[in-house]
């Protein structure tokens, strides 16, 4: 596989007293969907900025495309920050052009990529209505269409949908696998950990300016994941039940309800502990390993913390 982008041994820090990014290296390769996991100040927005040129590290190597940042390098990158870059005076359509022509897009190919990049966001059809009209959602897709109007090869998307209603969360996830399906790389970046479980190929956990793992998601819960829970709900408080389930780990307890940590992989666990609790065992849930037991093993954070 192509390497698109590689850090290696990347040092920063904004007072070089206390590193914001200590060693870090990363690499991300062609038309992966890439998740970047880390809990608040663990330096993803610190890496974000070193990766577009943006700051300059005091130690390590960066490329893309396996070349040294450069002009042409950085044309091929597209960027969806977090905070909405729109221009309020402007209407839909006139944002998007404003970026195409920072991208030196000039002519009938601007006409042609600003109409591309607001028909694939579905927002054509608005092109003339200027964003402060338009919903939550509405605005983080005219957000998207200005990081694409370029056709970059690899587009970056922090967080793009805070903020938004379920509907328009899942019309942006279905927009960014589309990209992906066309041959885009995506390095997205979320606190949604559903998020990047349902739409990334690879993730990368970073703390402390530090990766602590990266690879194929199935790769990485296989790793660092040995147990499931076992969602239990009963007939009675869960402390009349502790002696009978004093073999498994205890997660949770909340009146009838009760979570055990289990063998991963163990069905025979299931019929166990059913046969142990008889009629007394209303329902049960089981949940397979997932990225949010790996994050807070490596971490001890949760991804909101």
């Amino acid at each position: 596989m192509r390497t698109i982008f590689s850090g290696e041994a990347i040092d920063f820090s904004y007072n070089k007293k206390e590193p914001v990014l200590d060693g870090l290296s990363i690499s991300i390769t062609d038309k992966q969907i890439y998740g970047l996991l880390g809990p608040n100040g663990a330096g993803k927005s610190t890496l974000t900025k070193v990766m577009l040129g943006l700051e300059n590290p005091q130690k390590g190597k960066l490329q893309w495309f396996n070349e040294y940042p450069n002009q042409s390098t950085k044309s091929r990158v597209g960027y969806v920050p977090q905070d909405l870059a729109l221009i309020y005076d402007l209407s839909a359509y006139e944002n998007v052009e404003f970026f195409g022509k920072l991208y030196n897009l000039k002519g009938e190919k601007l006409k042609k990529q600003v109409r591309y990049a607001l028909e694939f966001v579905g927002l054509w059809e608005e092109r003339k209505q200027k964003p402060k009209k338009f919903s939550g959602g509405m605005k983080r897709r005219l957000n998207i269409a200005c990081g694409i109007v370029h056709n970059p090869d690899v587009i970056i998307l922090d967080e793009p949908t805070v903020g938004v209603d379920p509907q328009s969360r899942n019309r942006i996830l279905d927009a960014i696998l589309e990209l992906n399906q066309l041959g885009t790389t995506i390095v997205y970046i979320s606190h949604y950990m559903e998020e990047v479980e349902k739409i990334c190929s690879h993730v990368g956990i970073i703390d402390n300016g530090t990766l602590l793992c990266e690879g194929r998601l199935s790769d990485i819960l296989e790793a660092y994941t040995d147990q499931a829970i076992l969602k239990l709900e009963l007939q009675q408080k869960s402390s009349a039940y502790t002696a009978r389930l004093a073999d498994y780990t205890v997660v949770a307890i909340e009146d009838n309800k009760i979570e055990l940590a289990v063998p991963k992989n163990n069905v025979g666990v299931i019929s166990e502990i059913k046969d142990r609790l008889g009629d007394e065992l209303k329902s049960f849930q089981y949940i397979s390993p997932n990225l949010e037991q790996v994050f807070f093993k490596l971490t001890k954070k949760n991804l909101r913390d």
